[in-house]
């Protein structure tokens, strides 16, 4: 057989092999009246495929690969349903729903690492809905779920935000974006997660260890943004979404445009956001905090009888000012680190530019290649998926030529077999994930200016497998698994002659008088994971959950190597090649209710690490900073670390008054590090206790109405002063209590014949009351600068170190966010399917 006929027949099966393939239809009714319920959607998460029932309650759902797969039907003022359901050629499932308005129904979860439903995983899952980041304003997609329980961001300025998970942080938190690591540069202070926002419908966020499904980097949990659902069978769909904020101006607009024919689908998002510098009460605009981004993405696959591929590229283009906080030392104003034609001070033009390409900033770009399968093997699946990424990153601190360049390339992989039994109850999972990664520094650059080397050049091996049993029974879920990891990590040496002069180069070991920047290192890491855990529903709707997890992370790059000026943070970090991994030990339990009328949950948690891993700034026999290049310098440290605290949430929705729905939330987190001082006993960046409340009236509609699901919110987020801190050598400041104050409004524009919807509007105001207040996880309130001596070892500024929060940076002012959103193509669509309906 000649390549030109193989490939003919490959083209053949993959294309055309049983496009009669299987089906899925089914009816949905109401339990009380047993009346059909149009505009119900049913949705299958594993697959990202679903239909919307007609007017006579029907759906369909065509070309699904043979399987056990959980089932979801939703619809306005009803109670989720969830099913269990074989498909092995044309399959019935009818579906009856009861009357409910919770706005926290019970979903399928894919992010643990074995699907399950919320109520049924014993560890804690968020999921943001994609109704929650309509309805909000937020200059980052890490900032679209900060304000969900136990969530916070460790943020430096608007276009860099850190999700954090219990107190934990950085590399101890694995993003996902449709199941694709997120690794870039997370462990730097000034780099965000690169995730185009308008490409994220909703989120899923593991609360607690998530080692035994993604290994090193998940010890505090994972979070997983998902994109849009795909276009529904024999369908051409999309959307076309603009933004504009009113106190950073920020402009962002995204087209997307999808299709599904027979099983073949492909989906193609274009998205741009552009910004000014924001401002606060105290200072008016803050200078160094303007970014750009823009972002394509595609994806195109099939679903056949043997199961799915699906292809996802991506190329994303960020430029991004990182504020430093240099000021005249007289009049306190913002200045340039360096002047501008003589120009010294920013002015209302060089504010209000959507040009980040003055003073220090960043030029991103992040490219991804995502390939994911599904084969059917027996009564099981086998997922196969691989990708490539590149991250480029070049730091920028005047002019246009970078002085720090670096390239990551990352290769995740994941093969995994997936079965579950059809009246058993039992689902297991085993496989094995990880990845390649490998890291250059770009060459120095020319004089006069000087290269910066954070890290060295490095290449990393992760691997790890796992196995996970889960049973269910009719009220009880029993589930476990163990999980072992192998790191490998190799670093190559670096040394420079003349050292931070124009005339800085890389020569030779054994250069004389070269400087050691670093040395070369081949480090291993091994741990083990696991985790066992149940939940139980009790009577009344009530449940209950615990879960006892052991978690494990190999250092970071940056704890191991760094040897250099933080660009963003002012400060010189080393690191310590001796660290060893850290090892911790967590114990969650909740009790909550899912009742018709409220619910709520209440999630405790107790983690203990071993060789805790953070910075620290390092004193000299005085009592003074050590300093390098006129620089504090923080070196990373290990210390054992007990963090334990509150996540809890509590949701009215009355069957009855369909028209009230009032959601509270609630964060306390206390950290302590045994065996130190009175200033040096908690973690770093324990974020404060937060209380957030909101309230939403949903107006009424009319068959004939123009403006359907109209809703209007008004919301607070009370923050408590946090005075457990780490504030030796002044590391951390205690932070002032603030209450923040928000206000919504959205409709949809429906044509009353036709009931397709026109517009969807969302207009949000977050910090109402336009306070100056600093956030206790926002690095901005360490920046502070002022032009002093003009020494060249300190870019022309005299060091400063901030001792009260109100010599740094202040958190964004009044802000008011509006949104359009123009639905392209579909079907008629009812009540159920409208954006900000949930």
């Amino acid at each position: 057989m000649s390549m030109r006929q193989f490939i003919t027949l490959l083209l053949v099966f993959l294309w055309g092999h049983d496009l009669d393939a299987q089906t899925l239809s089914g009816r949905v009714t109401d339990t009380a009246t047993q009346q059909s319920i149009p505009g119900v959607v049913i949705y299958i998460p594993q697959l990202k495929l679903g239909a919307t029932t007609d007017t006579g309650g029907f759906y369909k759902i065509t070309h699904i690969p043979n399987g056990t797969y959980d089932l979801e039907a939703q619809y306005l003022g009803y109670a989720s349903s969830i099913k269990h359901v074989t498909i092995n050629g044309a399959t019935t499932l009818n579906f009856a729903l009861s009357a409910s308005s919770s706005n926290m129904q019970e979903v399928v979860i894919t992010a643990i690492g074995i699907k399950t439903t919320s109520l049924r995983s014993p560890v804690p899952v968020t999921v943001v809905a994609h109704d929650m980041f309509l309805q909000q304003s937020s200059t980052n997609v890490v900032d679209g779920i900060a304000t969900q329980p136990g969530i916070t961001a460790i943020t430096t300025g608007p276009g860099v935000s850190k999700p954090e998970i219990n107190g934990l942080g950085y590399n101890r938190v694995l993003t996902l974006f449709d199941g694709e690591r997120q690794e870039e540069f997370q462990w730097g202070d000034e780099h965000g997660v690169l995730i185009d926002p308008y490409a994220v419908y909703n989120a899923e966020i593991i609360r607690g260890a998530a080692s035994l499904q993604y290994g090193a980097n998940a010890m505090a949990g994972v979070v997983s943004f998902k994109s849009e659902p795909l276009a529904e069978t024999g369908t051409i769909q999309g959307s076309v979404l603009s933004e504009y904020q009113t106190n950073n101006g920020l402009i962002g607009n995204s087209v997307d445009i999808g299709s599904n024919h027979n099983g073949f689908i492909w989906d193609v998002r274009a998205s741009n956001e552009d910004a000014h510098c924001y401002s606060d009460p105290k200072d008016g605009y803050v200078w160094g905090t303007a970014f750009t981004q823009s972002n394509i993405r595609a994806v195109i696959g099939l679903d056949r009888k043997w199961g799915y591929s699906h292809l996802t590229v991506s190329a994303l283009h960020k430029q991004i000012e990182i504020p430093d906080g240099n000021r005249d030392s007289t009049t306190d104003q913002f200045e340039f680190d360096v002047p501008q034609n003589g120009q010294i001070y920013p002015n209302r033009a060089n504010f209000l530019s959507y040009h980040p390409d003055i003073s220090s900033y960043q030029v991103l770009d992040h490219d991804e290649v995502w390939w994911q399968n599904s084969f059917n093997v027996g009564a099981g699946k086998i997922g196969v998926d691989i990708g490539y990424t590149q991250s480029q990153r070049h730091e920028i601190d005047t002019g246009n030529v970078p002085e720090e360049n670096m390239i990551v390339n990352d290769i995740p992989y994941s093969v995994k077999y997936q079965v579950a039994g059809d009246n058993s109850g039992l689902k297991f999972t085993t496989g094995f994930n990880g990845m390649y990664e490998f890291m250059k520094n770009g060459p120095e650059p020319p004089a006069p200016y000087i290269g910066d080397f954070e890290i060295p050049n490095y290449n990393l091996f992760d691997i790890g497998g796992y196995g996970i049993l889960q049973k269910d029974f009719k009220k009880l879920t029993l589930s476990g698994g163990l999980r072992y990891d192998i790191r490998s990590m190799n670093g190559q040496p670096m040394y420079l002659a003349n050292y931070y002069t124009p005339q800085q180069v890389e020569v030779p070991a054994g250069t004389p008088g070269a400087y050691t920047q670093f040395l070369p290192f081949n480090n291993t890491y091994t741990g083990f994971s696991g985790s066992i855990g149940a939940t139980y529903r009790l009577p009344a709707h009530y449940y209950i959950k615990l879960n006892l997890a052991k978690s494990y992370r190999a250092p970071a790059i940056n704890e191991l190597t760094s040897n250099e000026v933080n660009p963003g943070g002012d400060l010189y970090e080393l690191g310590d090649r001796n660290l060893k991994p850290e090892s911790g030990y967590e114990a969650d339990a909740a009790f909550g209710n899912n009742g018709r009328n409220i619910n709520f949950e209440v999630d405790g948690f107790y983690n203990f690490i071993n060789n805790f891993i953070f910075s620290d700034r390092m004193t000299n026999i005085h009592g003074g900073d050590t300093t390098a290049l006129g620089k504090s310098i923080f070196q990373y440290k290990a210390n054992t670390a007990i963090i334990a605290g509150i996540a809890a949430y509590f949701n009215i929705h009355p069957v009855n008054a369909k028209w009230l729905e009032i959601d509270n939330g609630f964060t306390y987190i206390y950290s302590f590090l045994p065996g130190q001082t009175d200033s040096t006993q908690h973690v770093p960046w324990t974020p404060a206790p937060r209380f957030t409340s909101e309230v939403k009236f949903k107006l009424s509609d009319r068959h004939t109405s123009i403006l359907r699901s109209t809703y209007i919110k008004f919301g607070l987020a009370k923050y408590w002063a946090q005075n457990d801190i780490y504030n030796a050598y002044w590391t951390e400041l205690p932070s002032q209590a603030y209450t923040l104050y928000n206000a919504g409004i959205g409709t949809n524009f429906v044509n009353p014949k036709t009931k397709h919807i026109l517009c969807s509007l969302f207009i949000n105001c977050t910090n109402l009351m336009n306070i100056a207040y600093v956030d206790h996880t926002s690095r901005e309130q360490y920046f502070w600068a002022y032009n002093g001596v003009n020494d060249p070892n300190n870019d022309g500024k005299a060091p400063a170190i901030v001792t009260r929060q109100n010599e740094g940076i202040y958190n964004m002012g009044r802000n008011v966010g509006i949104k359009l959103l123009f639905p392209i193509g579909g079907h008629k669509v009812s009540d159920a399917e409208l954006p900000g309906v949930q």
